[in-house]
């Protein structure tokens, strides 16, 4: 609801952004988990995840379909869904690899270079969204 308010007002880029960045801070925050780490712990980064992307994706899928003759929209809804799943389903896969281990240390490095990643991948996108011109801006 965030985000539809926010595009209606701002226009994509900006909850696309937005998006981004908080969903790095929240892997950001996963970062820093350790052997003895609690849920409480873990809660904010938990919290600001969700939040992130529940800003982008709407935004994005407003974006990418507002881009295209509507007589495609149901086609251009379709590919966008299944990329995302299809990124869903290898990004699961990948990053469960690298968090394979047999000690929890093992695990917690696992998770700690999953964490970057996601830090990375979520800046880029925020980066991207930055950077293209006609996100409903």
């Amino acid at each position: 609801m965030a985000s539809g308010w926010m595009t209606g007002r701002t226009g994509s880029r900006t909850p696309m952004i937005l998006g981004g960045l908080i969903g790095g801070l929240g892997y950001g925050l996963l970062s820093r988990l350790g052997t003895r780490t609690t849920f409480m712990e873990m809660l904010p980064g938990f919290i600001l995840i969700p939040l992130g992307i529940g800003l982008t994706v709407p935004a994005m899928t407003t974006t990418i379909l507002s881009s295209v003759d509507q007589t495609r929209s149901g086609t251009v809804s379709a590919l966008l869904n299944a990329a995302r799943q299809t990124g869903g389903a290898i990004g699961v896969a990948a990053f469960g690899a690298l968090v394979n281990g047999d000690a929890p240390g093992q695990i917690v490095n696992g998770v700690t270079i999953v964490a970057w990643a996601a830090v990375a991948l979520a800046g880029t996108a925020a980066a991207v969204a930055f950077r293209v011109s006609g996100t409903g801006d």
